[in-house]
């Protein structure tokens, strides 16, 4: 977007400037089906809103800036990596008529920082991840860390020497401040020195430098758009500064699906240039004095980011007190139903650099921390806005010691190695509890140099570690992957996956891949047609066939001796259970969101309010390419949408059966799109399944393709 200042314009200067105006095309009628719900609202109420405005040629663009001026609103244009944008500020009558001429319109919600109230300040605890050092020595490391946040006040521990950058998206300054206070916390928590604390209250990564992005003013709050001006910015300048970790800790409510938010698909593109977005999941984990979930907020809901909840040690070395803390937001995210967080650190009474004279400091007094000089320069914050600094700062170490990790194997790292609290869902804790030696650990030993497809762990590893107190750290081994699981085994391999140019949790959404000329190739065909890998292959068609396997025997098992149950691809995403049910999940919860029916039961009647869209009973959500789901009556039933919204399944009663078909015909076989399930259908434990026209038959056996075979089963 534009960086030199802000530069909205009203009809006033448009006219003393002689802009030339540009002829509206024909009129339309207004049409909000491409906006967000908060957009929608305050058309349907005709309220003022600012909004976010994706256009796809610049011609269009710049029309409807004119035509917007013409109606009195406040315009600024833009020119992202995904295209022309304006950003509107003005009446609902005066962008309405704008709205179907734009690809997309979003509102420029308003982000605050993601702090928490300290519950008690007794408790108070250094960042540094080992035994406070005696004298402080930095080494510069050469890599940067971007703090996106309220900008950076210069402090002995970080002082202005190693702030590598300085860029002001709120009133265009030059010299770093922050009147919040905010960002210079975030900032000491990654890399603080521990200069004036003898080095108790030193960041996880002293060694870094960091690039200070203020996107929040003097009330610690701001604007979306000036987020995404910030990214924007890494995106051209990242390589000049060595920027290789952004830490995002502010954020906003999910107001629509990864797939249209503008903030979302920054964050995406960011990550696709190997730069990992650490990202803190929110602090809305309480609803009705229970744990709530479904509260992880934008732009922690991006498949790529690191997405890091908040844990409380109690301030005790024990480990077996240690819980997600109370505030800390859960998954999964609303309209995708991703799992999140990823993982948790810890962010529960952090001490780290005061901005003297910001608000946090003089409003709060209770909560200023003396140096060793007696003199208050450190300051108390708790919040996922702590706990994702303490990731980042992780993330640069891992970076620092292996340049060639990619952002995938990075998370890998974090996650595979994380300790996982007992007694705690995987959509509050992710993977389990920051584990930094063991994460060092595996991510020294990944060579990402190997060839797809083969071993890329460079020497033995035992999935157990100590820690800087002497505590054994048994690592969980978890790989959260979208909404599901992905095998253990499948960190040993260097996969496409694995690589910065695939989103993660969704494979077929890459930039500049030539699928078909790769070692390890994939080639993924349209609708009903996939090749995939040589390394770790799978080849599917369109003539009911599927081979599968390679040399590691680790890619699909699909219709296997456990009660005609299936297990799809690499990842333990989908098992088919017999009986009366469908779990998506096996027994060990392998699919996290839809899991079995127990997790199903404790997150989907515990959401948050709002989580669920008013006009159907359980929801309007997006999983992959679906459509919309409706899952409640005792979590028996179903309805999902795909292909066209006329497509469904559902599933349910007391005959155990799907059906699932299409606009051509209510019968439960013999049009296109159609499935049977239940043990008194023809076939006992079988399934007919057709996605635009491809259908697929399995049972005991597997098959996939265009039609069915003769005799209908192999």
């Amino acid at each position: 977007m534009q960086f030199s200042g802000k530069a909205w314009r009203t009809l006033a200067v448009a006219l003393a400037m002689s802009v030339l105006a540009i002829a509206p095309s024909a009129a339309r009628t207004a049409d909000d089906s491409n906006a967000d719900e908060a957009v929608r609202a305050a058309v349907a109420s005709g309220q003022s809103a600012r909004v976010i405005m994706q256009f796809a040629t610049t011609a269009e663009r710049d029309a409807a800036f004119n035509r917007l001026l013409d109606r009195g609103a406040a315009v600024r244009a833009a020119d992202t990596e995904a295209g022309p944008t304006l950003v509107v500020f003005g009446s609902a009558a005066s962008f309405r008529g704008e709205m179907s001429r734009a690809t997309r319109v979003s509102l420029d919600a308003g982000v605050r920082v993601l702090a928490a109230p300290v519950r008690d300040t007794s408790a108070r605890k250094s960042t540094g991840i080992g035994s406070a050092p005696t004298t402080v020595t930095v080494s510069r490391s050469g890599i940067s860390v971007a703090i996106v946040d309220s900008g950076i006040a210069p402090h002995p521990d970080l002082p202005l020497s190693r702030i590598r950058a300085y860029k002001d998206f709120v009133s265009g300054g030059r010299v770093p401040v922050d009147n919040c206070g905010h960002g210079t916390h975030v900032a000491g928590i990654v890399a603080g020195s521990g200069a004036r604390s003898n080095g108790l209250y030193a960041g996880i990564a002293p060694d870094v430098d960091i690039v200070a992005l203020r996107v929040l003013d003097d009330n610690c709050s701001g604007n979306t758009s000036d987020v995404i001006d910030a990214l924007e910015w890494i995106a051209r300048n990242h390589e000049i500064y060595k920027i290789k970790v952004v830490n995002i800790s502010l954020g906003h409510a999910v107001l629509e699906s990864i797939f249209s938010d503008p903030f979302v698909q920054a964050v995406e593109r960011l990550s696709r240039k190997g730069i990992a977005i650490v990202t803190a999941a929110g602090n809305k984990g309480v609803v009705d004095g229970n744990s709530g979930y479904g509260g992880v907020g934008v732009p922690c809901n991006a498949p790529s980011a690191i997405c890091v909840g908040s844990l409380d040690t109690l301030g005790t070395p024990d480990l077996t007190d240690d819980r997600v803390a109370e505030s800390s937001s859960r998954g999964p995210t609303r309209f995708d139903l991703l799992a999140k967080p990823d993982l948790v650190a810890p962010g529960v009474n952090i001490v780290s650099l005061a901005a003297i004279g910001s608000r946090l400091f003089v409003e709060n007094e209770h909560l200023r921390v003396p140096g060793a000089s007696g003199k208050p320069e450190y300051f108390t914050l708790s919040g996922t806005s702590m706990a994702s600094p303490v990731v980042a700062g992780a993330a640069a170490l891992l970076l620092r010691d292996n340049h060639a990790l990619s952002v995938h194997a990075l998370k890998i790292s974090l996650q595979f190695t994380a300790r996982l609290l007992p007694l705690t869902d995987v959509l509050s804790q992710g993977a389990g509890a920051l584990n930094i030696p063991g994460a060092l650990t595996l991510a020294d030993a990944i060579n990402p140099n190997v060839p797809r497809g083969t071993n890329w762990i460079q020497h033995r590893l035992t999935a157990v570690n100590r820690d800087a107190g002497g505590n054994t750290i048994n690592w969980s081994r978890r790989i959260i992957y979208g909404d599901r699981f992905v095998r253990p085994r499948y960190a040993e391999l260097h996969l496409f996956r694995w690589d910065d140019d695939i989103v993660w949790a969704y494979d077929g959404i890459a930039d500049g891949i030539d699928w078909a000329n790769q070692a390890g190739n994939i080639v993924w065909g349209n609708d009903d047609n996939i090749v995939w890998g040589n390394g770790d292959n799978i080849v599917w068609g369109n003539d009911d066939n599927i081979v599968w396997g390679n040399q590691a025997d680790d890619n699909i098992v699909w219709g296997n001796d456990e009660s005609d149950n299936l297990v799809f691809g690499i990842d333990d995403n989908i098992v088919w259970g017999n009986d009366d049910n469908i779990v998506w999940g096996n027994t060990d919860d392998d699919n996290i969101v839809w899991g079995n029916s127990h997790l199903r039961h404790v997150w989907a009647s515990r959401v948050l309010p709002g989580f669920w869209d008013d006009n159907i009973a359980w929801g309007n959500i997006t999983r992959d390419s679906m459509d919309n789901i409706v899952w409640g009556n005792g979590f028996d039933n179903i309805v999902w949408g795909n292909c066209s919204g006329a497509n469904n399944i559902v599933w349910g009663n007391s005959d155990d059966n799907i059906v699932w078909g299409n606009r051509k015909g209510g019968g439960v076989r013999g049009k296109d799109d159609n499935i049977v399930w239940g043990n008194r259908a023809s076939f006992d434990d079988n399934i007919v399944w057709g996605n635009c026209d491809d259908n697929i038959v399995w049972g005991n056996n597997i098959v996939w393709g265009n039609r069915l075979p003769p005799g209908g089963r192999r």
